[in-house]
């Protein structure tokens, strides 16, 4: 017990392997986020929460959440068609859109006042994502609504297969036991109780690939510091030297890599799932698991939460044969570079051989009896698979489970018979140079930090990943544009800027095209008319609104309450200052997470390694070299807030436009509060100057954590968990302003220039601009501080901050 002790003491004793469990928790947060986040063509999370608020309201009457359902679908299907009409007829497609009037009068009937006074309620923010999530739910809920029948239909298939020939007259009889075999295994399970609820956030939880990754990424840094780190150091040998010190040591390393991996795994797969809870919801995790569509074909007659506690138990076992490859290549490779290789390698073989082999295929066995199979753990436990095994079919658990036992010894007894028998030599110098030489050339402090910020740690890479990321943001994200915008952006466009005669004489040539309809709806008040009339001049009247609130509202209200406006298409200033949705939230969470990738390093990596005492000795180490990572650290920290802004803008360039950017802010409503010298492109480039000022503040603060530390883990660590962690619990769905504690507000300053209300005894509008002023002076004055305060640290003599 004390050797285990011993063990656990070098991974949990150690901080490098909390803090590096911490990055990687992180990692597989940060990815699941990526991984599930709402795009344009995705419903959001909180619409999956608010379904199934209203499923849970039902109890567990499936029948009636199955009406529910339906109904919504029906409802949301027939709007969707009708807003489809009146999109298509805002693009002029009047003549084969009277002939689908014709032809769908009853749906016209039934929906189209609903639709045109925006009665009906919605889960997500358009007709087209509702749609698409009640059909994915409806096809849930069918899917186990029907468990009964698929009960049925196994046992109906069973005696119907049993006596069709081609099964009877097989070689092998395999084809006839399998059925036989199957109908047994589900004979059983007809008292089953199904209770629905939405699997999103459950399903995704336990099956989110990249977590599996993570999880590989900590065995690696296990076998670094149960085997690695000894081996290389030397320390081994002497360990193994000492009475104890090879089979016992070998056992207690194994128990230490376990206790330690279920630690791992208990902790991954809780954040993922109370990630899952907090932004899609789990359900109740008493129903039973064949509740859950992708695990409907379960054989086992549990709930959901027990199902949580083997699904933990089974994914350990398989994560521990996984690993006793990797610490057994760690132990066995004279080099870590080739025990890291031969330790992915192995994964990476067997899952070729995993996808290679059809599940078909009457050499199966071999595709499921491998490592990569052994994590897969919903095919074992969520799913039922007989194999072919020499003409007769074997369970898949039983193969997968014999499969664990036989690697798990052979590997279990290599690593220790290799820990105890084998010599273990270290690795021999080179004995030969490569025949490629690094040319000297001139070159400038400037040039040789910029160098060392941009190749050494890594920046050009990030600015890449993150440029690209936002092009293709930008690129794939869609605008719904529904047919109110439409005729909208169509007025406004042709009369935006200062309001002259020649916009009204264009406002009134237009008005021309509703007279018919006005002249029959006067009638119709008269009495003179039934109004039955006006049914001819329904896909008019969306126009005419729009018509009307550009006259009425824009023009005869606004113009003349705010003289000096101009009249702008405000749509696209709207989205790109993000006055709605969580847009900025993630632009502040991704530029956190570059800002600390890239200068965590900077500093740390010349102080660790004592280059920093050299620097100072020269006539140009001091002020002038920090100066020079200064600069190249304040260019790169402004292209990542550049490059936060390029999805935006080109989603709002390419939808939207900008047009008359020198208009004074306050022609938008929601500008009104601001001064009638400040114009639309002085926001523009405040709102580009706030991110950027975010982006140096954070750039300063990792920058003197790295030489602070002195090390590039613990910087990285704190900086990332300081910039992302407020976002990314906004994003969770965590209430209560939790964004205010990170960096988010200066990536929101435009939409804090916006009227919040009226007050005063006049009843002036105010923002809250003084607000963004206020945190733009902070962050820059910090950022100069933190900056002059680096620059004086050169100048101490000895440069150690610890004599």
């Amino acid at each position: 017990m004390s050797l285990l002790t011993a063990e656990l003491r070098k991974v949990w004793g150690n901080r490098v392997f909390p803090m590096m469990l911490a990055v990687l928790v992180a990692a597989n947060l940060l990815l699941l986020w990526m991984g599930t986040r709402p795009t344009a063509n995705q419903p959001p999370a909180a619409a999956y929460r608010a379904v199934g608020a209203d499923l849970s309201a039902r109890g567990s009457d499936m029948a009636a959440k199955g009406d529910f359902l339906h109904g919504k679908l029906d409802e949301t299907e027939s709007l969707l068609r009708l807003e489809n009409y009146y999109r298509d007829l805002a693009y002029g497609n009047s003549v084969t859109l009277q002939y689908y009037r014709e032809q769908n009068a009853d749906l016209f009937d039934a929906w189209e006042q609903t639709y045109l006074d925006k009665t009906y309620t919605l889960y997500t923010d358009s007709l087209s994502l509702d749609y698409a999530l009640l059909s994915q739910l409806v096809s849930e809920y069918d899917t186990v609504a029907g468990y009964g029948d698929f009960l049925d239909s196994v046992q109906t298939k069973a005696g119907q297969l049993a006596g069709i020939s081609i099964f009877q007259n097989d070689e092998t009889g395999y084809d006839l036991k399998n059925i036989e075999v199957t109908a047994n295994v589900y004979a059983g399970l007809g008292e089953t109780t199904i209770d629905y609820y939405p699997q999103k956030g459950l399903y995704t939880a336990i099956s989110y690939a990249f977590t599996d990754l993570i999880l590989l990424a900590s065995m690696l840094v296990l076998a670094l510091l149960l085997v690695r780190q000894e081996r290389d150091s030397g320390l081994l040998s002497l360990v193994r030297s000492l009475p104890g010190g090879r089979l016992q040591t070998a056992l207690a390393k194994l128990g230490a890599f376990a206790l330690s991996l279920l630690a791992v795994l208990a902790l991954l797969y809780g954040v993922n799932l109370a990630y899952c809870a907090a932004t899609f919801g789990l359900g109740p995790l008493t129903r039973t698991i064949q509740s859950v569509p992708a695990l409907m074909r379960c054989t086992m007659q549990i709930t959901v939460g027990q199902y949580l506690f083997r699904f933990l138990l089974a994914k350990w076992v398989g994560a521990f044969v996984m690993g006793l490859w990797v610490m057994l290549a760690a132990l066995v490779a004279r080099r870590a570079a080739a025990g890291w290789a031969a330790a992915l390698a192995g994964p990476l073989v067997m899952f070729g051989i995993r996808a290679i082999i059809p599940a078909t295929s009457r050499l199966n066995v071999i595709k499921y009896a491998n490592l990569a199979s052994l994590l897969q753990t919903n095919e074992l436990l969520g799913n039922y698979r007989n194999l072919y095994w020499f003409g007769s079919p074997i369970g898949l658990p039983l193969v997968e489970w014999t499969a664990a036992v036989v690697y798990g010894g052979a590997l279990g007894f290599g690593f220790c018979w290799v820990f105890a028998r084998a010599q273990l030599l270290s690795a021999s110098k080179r004995g030969f140079l490569l025949g490629l030489r690094h040319k000297t050339r001139a070159t400038t402090i400037y040039k040789e930090e910029s160098r060392k910020l941009l190749l050494l740690n890594g920046a050009a890479l990030v600015l890449a990943a993150l440029v690209g990321f936002g092009i293709y943001q930008g690129v794939t994200a869609e605008s719904y544009i529904g047919p109110d915008e439409i005729y909208y952006a169509y007025y406004m466009k042709h009369i935006s800027g200062p309001f002259t005669q020649e916009s009204y004489d264009w406002l009134e040539q237009q008005g021309e095209e509703f007279a018919p309809m006005l002249e029959v709806q006067r009638k119709v008040a008269a009495g003179e008319l039934s109004s039955d009339a006006m049914l001819a001049f329904s896909s008019l009247q969306q126009k005419y609104s729009v018509y009307s609130r550009v006259i009425n509202q824009n023009i005869n209200y606004y113009l003349k309450e705010r003289p000096g406006a101009w009249l702008v298409y405000e749509s696209g200033y709207k989205e790109l200052f993000g006055f709605t949705g969580q847009a900025d939230v993630q632009d502040a969470l991704l530029a956190g997470l570059a800002c600390a990738l890239c200068f965590a390093g900077l500093f740390s990596m010349e102080r660790r390694g004592g280059m920093e005492t050299i620097l100072c000795t020269t006539p140009l180490g001091r002020k002038r070299t920090v100066r020079a990572k200064l600069a190249a650290s304040a260019g790169v920290a402004v292209a990542i807030a550049a490059a936060s802004c390029l999805p935006h803008l080109i989603q709002v360039l390419r939808d939207y436009g900008l047009p008359v950017i020198f208009a004074p802010a306050m022609s938008i409503s929601e500008f009104e509060s601001l001064p009638a010298f400040v114009t639309l492109s002085d926001v523009l480039l405040f709102w580009f100057l706030c991110r950027a000022a975010a982006c140096l503040c954070m750039g300063a603060v990792t920058l003197t954590l790295g030489r602070a530390f002195g090390n590039l883990l613990p910087a990285l660590f704190v900086s990332a968990v300081g910039y992302c962690l407020p976002a990314l619990l906004s994003l969770s769905g965590m209430e209560g302003g939790i964004e205010w504690l990170g960096f988010w507000p200066l990536f929101h300053a435009a939409a804090l220039l916006t009227t919040q209300g009226y007050g005063g005894e006049e009843g002036l509008p105010y923002s809250y601009g003084w607000i963004a002023l206020l945190l733009l002076a902070v962050a820059l004055v910090t950022a100069a501080f933190l900056s002059g305060w680096l620059r004086d640290a050169y100048e101490m003599k000895g440069m150690d901050w610890n004599a």
